[in-house]
């Protein structure tokens, strides 16, 4: 597995920009993750979109905010629950790339329209 091409940390910034500049929702930003950084971990676009809603949570207020955090944590664990699938299927869950091989042959959700 080759070497990430920028800091995890540059990739949590990544997150929290795309949510808060109206990028798209916690959906579309999995689907950014995986597609910008396929070389990372596949656990790191987890723990990206984690930091992201946290941090979203504890630093802003009202309802939009929250309603945006929420449905980041919600597809952050559905990557997780993808992740799990992987595993039981007996594909390969190391990277991002891995990721989208998945959603492209046996789960769209992720994908966009």
């Amino acid at each position: 597995m080759s070497a990430p091409t920028v800091p995890f940390h540059d990739l949590s910034e990544f997150a929290i920009d795309f949510l808060l500049n109206g990028r798209g929702d916690g959906r579309a930003l999995a689907f950014a993750l995986v597609q910008g950084w396929p070389q990372f971990p596949a656990l790191d676009v987890i723990f990206a979109m984690s930091m992201a809603a946290g941090g979203i949570e504890q630093t802003l207020a009202g309802e939009e905010s929250v309603a945006q955090a929420m449905n980041t944590w919600r597809m952050a664990a559905l990557v997780g629950v993808d992740l799990s699938m992987m595993r039981k299927l007996g594909l390969p869950t190391d990277t991002a790339a891995d990721l989208m091989a998945y959603w492209q042959a046996h789960d769209r959700f992720f994908l966009p329209l």
